[in-house]
């Protein structure tokens, strides 16, 4: 958050509490914290401290951050040049745009990194590993107490070949009416590679899974046959150097280092690019302006070498998290049993 908060303008950050999933939370040592649960027992296996964290809807987020930010919707990039003093940058739709500099922050098919490393050294790769969610609102305010009484942000399970987790997606309207809330479920597993949405996820995720237990299985089970349900894989993509055309152009975020969602890491490093790519132009915008020599490509570069090298690290720890994840007897080895959701 002290980053987020150093990078975010007051007037955003005064209404962040829009964008939480449970604004009427009193936030204490016990909610700050993400309880993991035995898949087998059902018993507390750990829990992980998240101070200061909060979770938010990333639609009611990214509306947010949006505020009088000039975003051109649906323009596919075409291809990306370099200009004297510059880069540009050309569209499917014909327009052009030309800047100083060109930051390719697209997720994880990015056409920016295609561009910079080769189309087929920019794919993401297949992790083996299924995310499943489901959205709910439950007529029974009962059935979302029982969600929310777990924990009223999220609670996991793990250690039975899978992985489950619930929580609250939306608690905006009536606080004395939680028919009216929207909870989630997730499932992960490890499986060959489907990309499934609505009733054929479902019915997916209750025939053809192991079953979790108590509330995590509930969710599924109370889940009706008209709510949003996805199941695909998880996908990643070790970062390599690539070419920043004179220190033109680069990557962050998903574009960089997409990840599996393991400690809440994709979101964190991505906040980090943000700040250091921020500095880096700081430091050559200052320099400059006091007449010094300061080569452009030696201080991207050195943010490119960066990125690359702790992206690396965070997506490798993002698999091995997974894989930790299945098996009651590693489970305790995670780093978010063992660090918690800290980089």
């Amino acid at each position: 958050m002290p980053i987020f908060q150093r990078l975010v303008p007051e007037n955003i950050l005064q209404n962040l509490d829009d964008a939480l999933c449970n604004p009427h939370l009193e936030f204490d040592a016990e909610v700050e914290t993400l309880p993991c649960y035995n898949g087998v027992t059902g018993k507390l296996l750990f829990r992980s401290p998240t101070p200061g964290a909060r979770r938010v809807s990333r639609r009611r987020l990214r509306a947010l951050l949006a505020r009088d930010v000039d975003i051109r919707w649906g323009m596919s990039l075409k291809r990306i040049s370099q200009l004297e003093n510059g880069i540009k940058a050309d569209f499917e739709n014909g327009t052009s745009i030309d800047a100083d500099y060109l930051l390719g922050a697209d997720g994880i098919s990015s056409r920016v990194r295609e561009m910079l490393v080769g189309a087929e050294a920019a794919q993401p790769q297949g992790s083996g590993f299924l995310f499943a969610t489901g959205i709910n609102q439950f007529e029974e305010a009962e059935k979302t107490g029982v969600i929310v009484n777990k924990h009223p942000v999220a609670a996991l399970m793990m250690g039975t070949s899978s992985v489950g987790g619930i929580g609250v997606v939306s608690a905006k309207k009536r606080l004395d009416n939680k028919s009216t809330w929207t909870t989630f479920w997730v499932k992960i597993w490890r499986g060959e590679a489907i990309d499934l949405r609505g009733r054929a996820a479902l019915d997916h995720v209750k025939k053809r899974t192991a079953p979790l237990r108590d509330e995590f299985q509930l969710a599924i089970d109370w889940t009706r046959q008209d709510s949003y349900v996805s199941v695909n894989e998880m996908k990643y993509w070790v970062p390599v150097a690539w070419d920043n055309l004179d220190g033109r152009a680069t990557l962050a975020g998903d574009a960089a280092h997409p990840m599996l969602i393991y400690r809440g890491q994709g979101f964190q490093h991505s906040i980090t690019d943000v700040d250091n790519y921020i500095k880096a132009l700081e430091h050559l915008h200052a320099n400059v302006g006091a007449g010094n020599k300061v080569s452009r490509v030696d201080v991207m570069g050195a943010y490119d070498d960066e990125v690359v090298q702790r992206g690396a690290t965070a997506v490798e720890q993002s698999l091995c998290e997974a894989e930790k994840s299945l098996d009651i007897n590693t489970v305790k080895q995670m780093l978010m049993a063992t660090k918690g959701h800290g980089k």
